[in-house]
């Protein structure tokens, strides 16, 4: 696992170029499992994320929708795919968004906010990012596949 300090919007940008340039190209969709605790970053990260892939659309948290996705004009991710598990009580609840097939499309980037929440949902090969408070302005960030 590394780790990066976040001080700044800039350099949640920055962390997501740097991921999208890490990100194997695979026959499967790519996922970010997200973890921490409420307003530490992950939908900021996920908008820095969208902004890299060139998502034209304001990219907001789908707390209450559970998932929104987002076209992109990335060369290869050609879908971003966000999934919020705040409010999933039980991992069946998931049964309607049809992750299976989500999953199957390598064009996919799927980030998944709250991902210890559904945790057989997570492929085995997930890059898994967790970012902490550690003040006001600055989040530690740890990040790496868990095999």
């Amino acid at each position: 696992m590394e780790t990066r300090n976040i001080e700044n919007t800039e350099a949640f940008e920055g962390f997501a170029q740097d991921i999208l340039r890490i990100l194997p190209q695979k026959e499967t969709s790519s996922v970010l499992a997200l973890t921490g605790d409420l307003g530490a970053g992950k939908t900021t990260f996920t908008q820095a994320l969208a902004a890299s892939l060139g998502v034209k659309e304001h990219v907001v948290s789908p707390t209450f929708m559970i998932m929104r996705s987002y076209d992109t004009t990335h060369e290869y991710f050609q879908k971003l795919v966000h999934i919020d598990a705040y409010r999933i009580d039980d991992e069946e609840e998931l049964r309607v968004l049809n992750i299976p097939t989500l999953l199957e499309d390598p064009h996919n980037l799927i980030c998944i906010e709250w991902s210890e929440k559904v945790p057989s949902v997570i492929p085995k090969d997930a890059l898994h990012i967790t970012i902490d408070i550690a003040s006001d302005n600055t989040r530690v960030v740890t990040y790496g596949t868990k095999d």
